[in-house]
């Protein structure tokens, strides 16, 4: 049987092939207009069959004026023949035109669904080669509001194109109909086109300013919302709810004065679609009933005029349409490119082999990490703790830090990933089952029945929706308190059995019972392995092989948990309370 993997190689074999992507590839991101063109050049297939079928669709529907023209004409002259003829006719163009118009739609349709996964997987690849830097380099909200408000706008251009190719090729044919019919009309509706286009220009500009200071505003509130709601427990601990909510209300306001302005263009443009087309046509068919009149022209010709004059509102209003989006898009092409633009604050090597039996050393601090031990670090800020952890794991700093001699940065980032694993004080728990939060790569050493039962968190599965790894986790674990959040974190921390675990505070949350018996049960599941463990608990320092102390981010002493107390007041003050 062929593999998932293997069909997803294969070359696309028809413009409907499934997304995602196995590769979105990699795109040009110079300007805008080359990002837009480098999406649209990577489904050419899907807008040139749609072109296809929007030509056949649009013209076939300006044909229409004039067969209903004959048709009319034929009844004129009592012609019987050539009126069942030219009804005929009509029923067969209008069986075309609605066959090729739902095949224009569906790959419009497809186009559009097309461009907006390969651009959320580029975006998606980007945030994880950003990984931990990604929320000290770009705010929450403006990832949202990239992701969702611009990658949409973005695609929608690209839904428009089979009606703008389709509605430009009936243009030019319409026109020349009317230039056979009438030069001086004909040549007259060929000049105000263009001038109704660059009536335009004016407006397009100040509509492209006001979107980026409303898509700029946006993401500002979406962030603030962000931040209120994921510290909406400690704000309401400390009172400072109504003055998130006053800062909410200030950024929502800023947003509808700026939607509102961008309203105003955009009324103002779609306002001109309708206008100038309508005097266009007045226009015409002012001078086609001038002809009627002076006899230079048949009533069936003359219903064709008018049809043809009507139907030119339909290209127009499709141009004017489709500059107003590729406006849109402009503006939300710059957005993504600024993300895509990013860069990583570590700068990585190309070592792929890290030796994990050699000593992990921070230099700033002195702190040397033996391995296969189990290594406790006491340290008297936690703000030290924090930083020195994300060292140690390769998250900021990584010249700081050796392994075997060689700085972390001398490495591959995936390279450092794979052998060092960093639980951080407040772990991330994500939307979805129990079993989803095991979703990622381990050992093969240790199950997900062990490592749930070493962070004593069976109990956690009873109080969700489900049974067993099918109980339903909400976003960030909303629903769970802090000590059941990090018992899932450290269970799935265990699990992935990384050659090296740094873990910072990772039961400052859990009672005392529990505790004790997540100290025992990591201890002994992680014999064999590299474990350092940033905390000040009694109950896990007696389980240590060795155990460091950290004063003003410096070693200032080590040993294990009973001879420190012995030796060092200082050491006895952090991990006794002070007696």
């Amino acid at each position: 049987m062929t593999s998932f993997t293997a069909l997803r190689k294969r070359e696309p074999i028809s413009p409907f092939d499934h997304v995602p992507f196995a590769d979105p590839e990699t795109p040009s991101i110079s300007t805008p207009f080359a990002l837009l063109w480098w999406i649209a050049y990577k489904q050419k297939r899907l807008i040139l069959s749609g072109a296809f079928f929007g030509i056949v669709s649009t013209v076939a529907l300006a044909m229409m004026p004039g067969l209903l023209g004959k048709a009319v004409q034929s009844i004129a002259d009592h012609d019987q023949a050539s009126v069942d003829r030219w009804a005929l006719t009509i029923i067969g163009l209008g069986v075309i035109q609605a066959g090729a118009g739902v095949m224009r739609h569906r790959l419009a349709v497809s186009s559009w669904i097309v461009s907006t996964t390969r651009l959320k997987q580029i975006l998606a690849r980007k945030a994880a080669e950003l990984g931990a830097d990604l929320p000290r380099l770009v705010t929450t909200g403006e990832v949202v509001s990239v992701n969702n408000n611009d990658v949409e706008r973005m695609s929608r251009g690209y839904d428009n194109i089979p009606r703008l190719i389709g509605a430009l090729v009936s243009f030019i044919y319409v026109t020349s109909l009317l230039i056979n019919s009438s030069p001086t009309i004909g040549i007259l509706v060929v000049i105000a086109v263009p001038l109704m286009s660059l009536a335009m220009a004016p407006i397009i500009g100040p509509l492209q300013v006001r979107e980026s200071e409303q898509r700029r505003r946006l993401g500002i509130a979406s962030n603030l919302a962000s931040d209120t709601v994921a510290g909406l427990r400690v704000l309401r601990g400390i009172g400072g709810e109504a003055a998130f909510v006053n800062r909410f209300k200030v950024a929502s306001q800023q947003v509808r004065a700026a939607a509102v302005l961008t309203a105003k263009s955009r009324s103002l443009l779609q306002a001109l679609q309708i206008v100038l087309p309508g005097v266009l046509v007045l226009v015409v068919i002012y001078a086609g009933g001038n002809l009627v009149v002076s006899g230079h022209m048949k009533v069936g010709q003359l219903l064709s005029f008018y049809g043809y004059s009507a139907f030119l509102v339909l290209p127009i209003r499709v141009m004017l349409e489709t500059a107003q989006r590729v406006t849109s898009a402009v503006v939300s092409a710059r957005r993504v490119i600024h993300l895509l633009s990013v860069t990583t604050m570590t700068q990585w090597g190309k070592n792929e082999s890290p030796d994990i039996s050699a000593l992990l050393v921070d230099r700033e601090s002195g702190l040397v990490i033996r391995p296969k031990e189990l290594l406790v670090v006491v340290s008297d800020s936690p703000l030290v703790s924090d930083d020195l952890s994300e060292r140690l794991g390769g998250y900021s700093r990584t010249d700081e830090v050796t392994l075997g001699a060689l700085p972390l940065s001398t490495f591959t980032r995936n390279a450092i990933r794979g052998a060092i694993f960093v639980q951080e004080k407040d772990p991330s728990i994500l939307s979805g089952t129990i079993g989803s939060i095991f979703d990622v790569k381990n050992s093969g050493r240790i199950s997900i029945a062990d490592a749930i039962e070493a962070a004593s968190s069976q109990d956690i599965m009873d109080s969700l929706d489900g049974e067993g790894l099918s109980a339903e986790v909400v976003e960030r674990g909303r629903t769970l308190s802090g000590g059941q959040r990090q018992r899932l974190a450290l269970a799935r921390t265990l699990f992935v059995d990384a050659p090296i675990i740094v873990f910072d505070d990772p039961t400052s949350a859990v009672d005392a019972h529990t505790e004790s018996r997540i100290a025992t049960r990591l201890s002994q599941m992680r014999r064999g392995r590299t474990t350092v463990i940033f905390t000040n608990s009694p109950l896990i320092l007696d389980t240590a092989n060795r155990v460091v102390l950290l004063v003003d981010g410096k070693v200032e002493g080590e040993g294990t948990h009973q001879e420190l107390l012995r030796s060092s007041l200082k050491y006895r003050q952090l991990v006794m309370r002070g007696v």
